[in-house]
């Protein structure tokens, strides 16, 4: 837990500097661009994968066959995807009504050969838990293209300053993961090997295209229907949620997918884990999305300049969305662990299809529009979630709102203190005000959550002591 959350939340912290440096920088439709291009190579990496990796780390016995298999299908594909790619970036950037898109795609197409160069590593250092090694990967590779994207910026090279960004962020990712891993591939491949990681790989690999699709295809409406510059506001307002959703959930869920995979057999201990999982999830992320229905105007203008002013109403919706899709993230990962990667794969396909035909009305009222399209398809498929799960581990609806009923409470009165407190803070620098509000937020949600539900507030302040590593010889004195 405390390797994932340093990795995660060093990552989230670093991305939003670089971002913010970057948005100050760069226009609108610079990131619109980067952002439809990212559509295509996005989906294309997750072709090159096939569910492999996730395949690996769910595996309770591996064989070094498995591994090499997996390798090499990876660099194939991503050879093969990135050629398709770059020949065929011209069409695809007709097909989005934006001529510019096209040399994007061929030189991102670079990234998709390096992400299959480290797809077995990261999955070797999964399984076995040594997220020290994936979070120094994850720290080194966003510091190193952050420093390489803001010095293009500067340099005057616009859009391409995005562009080498991410090949940079990825090159030194690979270079990481191979120097941590003691793995190496071998000059083999077996069908056979490969035919038990595709059983569950292609579940999961279908699973993942429909959830690509349910984040990229509202992405892919805007930018192509209403221009780059409307995208580029979006992307921005889906910036602060994706960082909310990823400090809260990611440190859970990275966890949580090997930990209920080796747990696997045990209903009632995988039952226990459950509860805790969406309990503690709730905890974190439901006073940061509330939070920023608050505080969205100063964050926006704060971290990213007074030309997003476009992008607040946009980001307070989709933190309504968040709310449910932090929880509901639980679910899809107990149902993968437990073997059951199909489940998920139909209930996607349902949210996609009712994401595309939202999208497709909502769209012609602008992003804001698009944004409540994705709140209430979100909040429609809740209950198929939950009644999935429930099949696997036997759910009390009772005791999982009893998880989720004093979070929620807590950040309704933190959000609503926020909100009293705002008209005596309008002489403030921005800066000091930003932070007087969330330093207020904070102390608010801990006292509510502490009078609300105290065992709560106090089994997530022992979590958070036990995650921090102590040295041996203090851990035996204690």
């Amino acid at each position: 837990m405390f390797w994932t959350a340093a990795g995660n939340w060093g990552y989230q912290i670093a991305t939003l500097v670089v971002f913010s440096i970057l948005a100050n920088l760069l226009t609108p439709a610079a990131f619109g661009l980067v952002a439809l291009a990212s559509v295509f190579v996005a989906l294309m990496k997750l072709v090159e994968e096939q569910g492999m990796a996730d395949a690996l780390v769910q595996r309770e016995d591996l064989e070094p066959e498995h591994l090499d298999t997996a390798f090499w299908i990876s660099i194939g594909l991503s050879i093969a995807l990135a050629v398709i790619l770059t020949t065929g970036s011209a069409l695809l950037a007709t097909l989005v009504n934006e001529p510019d898109v096209a040399p994007i795609l061929a030189w991102l197409s670079i990234s998709l050969v390096l992400s299959g160069m480290s797809s077995v590593q990261r999955a070797i250092l999964a399984r076995d838990l040594r997220f020290a090694s994936l979070t120094l990967r994850t720290l080194s590779s966003v510091v190193a293209g952050g420093v390489v994207g803001v010095a293009a910026a500067l340099a005057g090279f616009g859009v391409w300053a995005l562009v080498a960004q991410l090949i940079t962020l990825e090159l030194v990712g690979v270079i990481a993961l191979w120097t941590a891993s003691d793995w190496r591939p071998s000059l083999r491949f077996s069908r056979s090997h490969f035919r038990e990681l595709f059983s569950f790989g292609s579940s999961v690999l279908g699973f993942k295209l429909l959830r690509f699709a349910d984040r990229r295809v509202d992405n892919l409406m805007v930018g192509s229907l209403i221009g780059a510059t409307a995208l580029g506001f979006y992307v921005v307002a889906y910036r602060l949620l994706n960082l909310i959703i990823n400090i809260t959930t990611s440190v859970i869920g990275s966890v949580a997918f090997p930990v209920f995979s080796r747990i696997q057999r045990d209903g009632e201990q995988v039952k226990r884990a459950y509860y805790k999982a969406v309990r503690q999830t709730s905890v974190m992320s439901f006073p940061a999305f509330l939070g920023l229905i608050a505080v969205a105007p100063e964050a926006t203008r704060l971290f990213f300049g007074n030309q997003w002013e476009a992008s607040v109403p946009v980001m307070q919706v989709l933190a309504v969305a968040g709310l449910a899709q932090s929880v509901l993230f639980v679910n899809g990962v107990v149902l993968k662990s437990l073997g059951r990667p199909g489940w998920r794969l139909v209930i996607m396909a349902v949210s996609v299809s009712l994401l595309v035909g939202a999208f497709a009305i909502a769209v012609q009222w602008g992003i804001v529009a698009v944004a409540w399209a994705l709140v209430v398809v979100t909040y429609l498929m809740a209950p198929v979630w939950l009644r999935a799960t429930h099949r696997l581990v036997d759910l009390s609806f009772r005791r999982y709102v009893a998880q989720i009923g004093p979070p929620l409470l807590a950040s309704v009165v933190m959000a609503g203190g926020v909100f009293a407190l705002k008209p005596f803070l309008d002489t403030w620098l921005l800066p000091w005000r930003f932070v007087a509000l969330v330093t207020a937020g904070m102390m608010i949600y801990v006292a509510a959550l502490w009078v609300i539900a105290r065992p709560m507030a106090t089994e997530t302040l022992d979590l958070v002591r036990l995650s921090i590593p102590r040295r041996e010889g203090a851990a035996d004195a204690g």
